[in-house]
C-alpha cells in the first residue's frame, strides 16, 4: 500500500466516522444509552451514596479519606470509555450483520480498513464527549479536583488504549451472538458483571482475592485503576491491591487485549449472518 492509498483509507475512515456520528445523533434512544446513561449513573450514585471511603490500616495514617463521589467519578469514566466502544460496536455490528447492512456495505468501494477506523473514531468521539461532561459535572457538583499535567497525560494514554481495546472486543463478541434481538443481552451481561468486580462500585481491596485476579484479566479493571490514579490523591494508591497504581501493568494488559482482540476479530468476524 503506497502513501496515496493510505491517505485515501484514512480520509474515507474519517468520513465514515462522521456518517456514524450523524446516524447515532438522529437516534435519541441510542444517543441516550451511548452518552447519557453513564452520566445518569454518576448523578444518581454520587447523590445517594455520600459516605467516605477509607484505606487499609497498614497504609498509614497520612493517607487521605475520599468521598465516594470522587472515587466513583474515576470508575464511571472507565465504564464510559470501555462501555461506549464495547457496547456500541458489539450491539450495532450484530444488528447490521443480521439485517444485511454489513453485507451491502462490504460490496461498496469503502475499504474495510476505513470501515473499522470509522468505528473506532466514532467510539473515541463519543468517549471524549462523555469525558468532558463527566469531568465538568464532577468538578462543579462533587468537588472532584482536576488532575495535574502528569495526570492529564495518563488520562490521554488510558483513553487511547482503552477505546481500541473495547472496540476489538466489541467486534470479537459478535461471533457468539445468536441473533440481532439477543445482542443487547449477550453484551450487557458480562459488562455489568465486570463493573461490580473491577473497582467501579467497590474498592478492589475489599473484594476476595480470587475476584481481584478474575477482574485483572479484563480491561475494565485496569481502566478504572488507571483513572483513579488521575482523579484521586496519589497517596490513595495504598488502597489498591499491591499498594500501587500499577500503570505499567495497566498499559501492558490493555495493549495485549488490543493485539489479541484484533487477531480474534480478523479470524472470526463475518460481514453477513442473515442467512
Amino acid at each position: 500500500m503506497n502513501t496515496a492509498d493510505i491517505a485515501r483509507t484514512l480520509r474515507l475512515g474519517f468520513f465514515y466516522m462522521l456518517l456514524n456520528l450523524k446516524t447515532i445523533y438522529r437516534q435519541p434512544a441510542a444517543l441516550f444509552f451511548v452518552v447519557a446513561f453513564p452520566i445518569m449513573f454518576l448523578v444518581i450514585f454520587s447523590s445517594l451514596l455520600t459516605f467516605e471511603i477509607g484505606i487499609p490500616e497498614e497504609a498509614g495514617a497520612h493517607v487521605p479519606v475520599v468521598k465516594f463521589s470522587q472515587y466513583f467519578v474515576a470508575g464511571i469514566v472507565a465504564v464510559a470509555v470501555f462501555g461506549t466502544s464495547f457496547n456500541l460496536l458489539g450491539t450495532s455490528l450484530s444488528i447490521q450483520q443480521f439485517d444485511g447492512t454489513l453485507k451491502q456495505l462490504a460490496a461498496t468501494p469503502l475499504p474495510k480498513a476505513s470501515f473499522f477506523m470509522g468505528l473506532v473514531g466514532t467510539a473515541l468521539a463519543y468517549t471524549i464527549l462523555q469525558l468532558i461532561i463527566m469531568i465538568i459535572l464532577g468538578v462543579v457538583a462533587y468537588g472532584v479536583e482536576l488532575p495535574d499535567a502528569e495526570g492529564w497525560l495518563t488520562l490521554i494514554w488510558i483513553i487511547l488504549l482503552g477505546v481500541p481495546a473495547g472496540c476489538v472486543l466489541g467486534i470479537a463478541i459478535t461471533k457468539i451472538i445468536p441473533s440481532a434481538n439477543a445482542a443487547p443481552a449477550v453484551i450487557q451481561a458480562p459488562f455489568i458483571i465486570l463493573q461490580f468486580i473491577s473497582g467501579v462500585f467497590f474498592t478492589l481491596a475489599s473484594l476476595p482475592t480470587w475476584l481481584q485476579w478474575v477482574a485483572g484479566v479484563f480491561p475494565l479493571r485496569w481502566l478504572a485503576q488507571g483513572l483513579r490514579s488521575v482523579f484521586l490523591p496519589d497517596a490513595y494508591k495504598f488502597a489498591e491491591p499491591g499498594m500501587s497504581w500499577q500503570l505499567e501493568l495497566a498499559a501492558l494488559v490493555l495493549g495485549v487485549w488490543i493485539v489479541a482482540g484484533l487477531g480474534l476479530s480478523i479470524l472470526t468476524f463475518k460481514w453477513d449472518r442473515s442467512g
